[in-house]
């Protein structure tokens, strides 16, 4: 299934998934066909220290960043920690609260989506007028009948053609 276009004009919010956050931290390279993912995240993030932006993610989208930086980066704990108090600097962290985690249970229930993709899709919801960002097809394709949602690559091409 393919996308629908985004057709209102973008606010200048943006809602990071933590795959976006991952590509910028780790300054990731797609695995096969060498496209250096963090670029883009990267542009995104400029703006955001710059405060050209405003962005935010759920605690839950950190306690995902925590573990995989953990187990699939072998990062150490110390240079994890000083990681996260570097995005607190920068970005909005959400807590969810019940009517947010209601939602993430019905979006689930509807959507074939993992518990973190679910929460942050309701935080998403919630934040509205922003951008939802990230890499995940499935996610983006589900994210894009309710709200904008685009690829860092998306956004930034967006912000470049202003």
């Amino acid at each position: 299934m393919e996308r629908p276009p985004n057709k209102i004009p973008l606010p200048n919010s943006v809602i990071l998934d933590t795959d976006v956050i991952v590509n910028w931290l780790t300054q990731e390279v797609e695995t096969g066909t060498g496209k250096e993912l963090w670029k883009a995240p990267y542009k995104i993030f400029e703006l955001l220290e710059n405060h050209n932006l405003k962005g935010c993610t759920g605690l839950t989208n950190i306690f995902e960043l925590r573990f995989l930086l953990r187990r699939k980066k072998n990062i150490a704990d110390h240079v994890i920690e000083k990681t996260i108090t570097l995005l607190e600097n920068i970005l909005d962290i959400v807590i969810p609260d019940e009517v947010t985690l209601l939602r993430a249970n019905l979006l689930q229930s509807k959507n074939h989506l993992d518990p973190f993709d679910a929460i942050i899709m309701a935080i998403a919801l919630s934040m509205q007028p922003s951008v939802f960002l990230s890499r995940d097809n499935s996610l983006l394709i589900i994210a894009s009948a309710l709200i904008p949602a685009l690829t860092p690559d998306e956004y930034t091409s967006h912000l470049n053609a202003k």
